[in-house]
């Protein structure tokens, strides 16, 4: 078994995906400093947290040996593994124990990533929103306050201190690291440069540009996917289809280049979120764990920033989010019309000359292998948004 494992917990919203990213992208650089991210595919770590949380064998299909194939990587490991996925915080205190015990005899470290719950929640609504949710911004805020917020976007992934209690109660408290997520305007590898510190690594090493920001949608771009929510057709039940076209295509690609003006709380939603924070940093100091960065990053300011509320967007600003998307979608399904019937008439071209069938095909079949690339690094820039 690895001497060592770092098992990074979550938050959802905290930079894990840029963390992910990156290390996916260099893992041989890992491994050449003594770290293994195990997984043949980057959806191993996720689907590791459905075993873990004991989803059945008969839901998880293909996937159901996850979590024990990266444990069996581990034990083949003679240095330091890291296991990382923001939905393991939804983890009850019993499959958590479990978990760290299957990792034995590893030294176990457990992670969270953190930032201030007035960042944190409005960038959890927009999450939600993109996928199963489709409560406003208000609806959503009342039922976080009331601790009536259910699912993956609820109080069980937000709360640090209480993931940090269900997963740490069988560690001490020094093998417990708390990462702060930088406020906005610092330096962008500085989150990479705390990740680094608690892992043991280099991070000058590694290549960061395989990573790109997760830029969030403005107020009229995001009451707009809010309108929007209730006309998806069954398709969008898919959780894979919602993912890659309604939030992705939508969320990602047509609304937020638009570059609307960032939301924020209500005054009283911001102030009851600011005495969570306060508390939740009281907790973090007594029980001793180790941080790295500065616990004055996770309360946000005395005072809210004027920021416009996705409820109060009125219909005329919506028309023109909704104008500004077709153009582009309309764009976008143009470029793709003409994509394909090239690569349709250069098909149909070399099957019609038989005296160039050979070269052809060869040169149909590189062209196709450049699209391939291209599509991947695509993939690969859309699965970097976190």
């Amino acid at each position: 078994m690895a001497r060592r494992v770092f098992f990074h917990i979550g938050a959802p919203k905290t930079g894990t995906t840029f963390l992910q990213t990156v290390m996916w992208h260099n893992k041989e650089e890992l491994r050449a400093q003594g770290v293994l991210y195990p997984g043949a595919k980057r959806m191993d770590h996720f689907h590791a947290t459905r075993q873990v949380q004991g989803v059945s064998v008969e839901h998880l299909g293909d996937d159901a040996g996850a979590w024990t194939t990266l444990v069996r990587e581990l034990a083949d490991w003679p240095d330091t593994g890291v296991i990382t996925h923001e939905f393991f915080s939804r983890t009850s205190r019993r499959r958590a124990r479990r978990a760290i015990r299957a990792l034995a005899p590893a030294e176990v470290h457990v992670v969270l990533t953190a930032r201030d719950y007035a960042r944190q929640f409005p960038a959890v609504w927009q999450e939600a929103l993109k996928m199963k949710s489709d409560l406003s911004f208000d609806e959503f805020m009342d039922k976080a306050l009331a601790s009536d917020l259910r699912g993956a976007w609820g109080w069980r992934t937000q709360d640090v201190v209480a993931v940090l209690r269900r997963w740490g109660r069988t560690l001490p408290p020094e093998r417990i690291h708390v990462i702060t997520v930088p406020r906005p305007g610092a330096p962008r590898d500085l989150l990479w440069k705390r990740w680094c510190e608690v892992l043991g690594l280099d991070p000058s090493r590694f290549d960061l540009d395989v990573a790109f920001e997760n830029e969030s949608v403005g107020a009229a771009q995001a009451a707009l996917l809010h309108r929007v929510k209730p006309h998806l057709s069954e398709l969008f039940d898919d959780g894979l289809q919602r993912h890659r076209w309604f939030r992705q295509y939508l969320g990602h690609e047509v609304l937020v280049p638009q570059q609307g003006e960032r939301f924020g709380l209500r005054a009283h939603q911001w102030s009851q979120l600011r005495e969570f924070s306060v508390s939740a940093v009281k907790a973090i100091e007594e029980e001793g764990y180790d941080v790295i960065g500065d616990l004055a990053e996770l309360v946000p300011d005395a005072v809210p920033p004027e920021r416009p509320h996705p409820d109060d967007v009125t219909d005329a600003e919506i028309v023109d989010v909704a104008a500004r998307a077709i153009e582009q979608m309309v764009r976008d399904v143009r470029t793709a019309t003409v994509e394909r019937n090239e690569w349709k008439r250069r098909a149909l071209a070399a099957a019609q000359s038989p005296a160039a069938t050979r070269s052809g095909t060869a040169r149909l079949a590189r062209r196709l292998r450049r699209l391939g690339r291209r599509v991947r690094r695509r993939v690969r820039r859309t699965r970097a948004i976190d």
